[in-house]
């Protein structure tokens, strides 16, 4: 049990760092129903991401014989090379140098519950957690744990996911008013360095996936 978990830490991670979904949330909590659009935006990433563990749960995370570890290697080395890929793009692709904030922020900035679920489900589908997502639960079905064990290993995917939304719905919750300086600046800062947080986000992984399918496949 213990060598499972420690194989899902890089994804526990890569799932809690999610620059759009925080932005997101702090951004509607700073709107008029704050609690509930954060908590609406929250609620639809995490439903895209239980509808992908309870797939890998019935398809065969749960059966120690259901899924080839071979098969799981290369799925988290597809995704570290597809990571690189889009890492070295957006490095080499020169800045926008549109003015203005980017679309999806001007969309949520009047949001309510209702809008912010549905930018919630379409920046989850778009999002490159997607995969990292994908990639826990192929180590899961690999691992040959028994059913208990898979299905609290996705629930700890599940929850380092919902701490984008958690930790600022709660800072929001415990310190009210005092929070939203604190919370505009962090989303202030992440808006102007979003580039460079994307491209670090998707080499540093790129590197890591890579490198760990290629010590499993050899």
């Amino acid at each position: 049990m213990s060598e499972l978990f420690g194989q899902l830490v890089p994804e526990m991670i890569g799932l809690l760092i999610t620059p759009a979904a925080v932005v997101g949330c702090v951004l509607l909590l700073q709107s008029g129903n704050a609690v509930r659009n954060a908590f609406s935006f929250g609620a639809a990433f995490l439903l895209v991401y239980l509808q992908i563990g309870l797939a890998g749960l019935l398809g065969g995370a749960t059966d120690p014989h259901a899924t080839s570890t071979t098969v799981a290697h290369w799925v988290g080395f597809l995704v570290g090379l597809m990571f690189l890929a889009i890492g070295a793009v957006l490095l080499l692709r020169h800045p926008s140098r549109a003015p203005g904030k980017p679309r999806w922020i001007t969309e949520l900035e009047s949001a309510g519950p209702r809008r912010a679920f549905a930018a919630g489900l379409v920046l989850a589908v778009l999002n490159p957690n997607l995969f990292i997502m994908l990639s826990g639960i192929s180590v899961i079905a690999q691992s040959g744990s028994g059913p208990a064990v898979s299905i609290f290993a996705t629930g700890l995917l599940l929850l380092a996911a919902a701490l984008d939304f958690l930790i600022p719905i709660g800072m929001y919750v415990l310190m009210g008013d005092r929070a939203r300086s604190g919370l505009g600046a962090a989303k202030q800062w992440m808006v102007e360095h979003d580039r460079i947080l994307a491209v670090c986000v998707f080499v540093g992984f790129g590197l890591l996936f890579t490198g760990r399918g290629l010590a499993a496949l050899r």
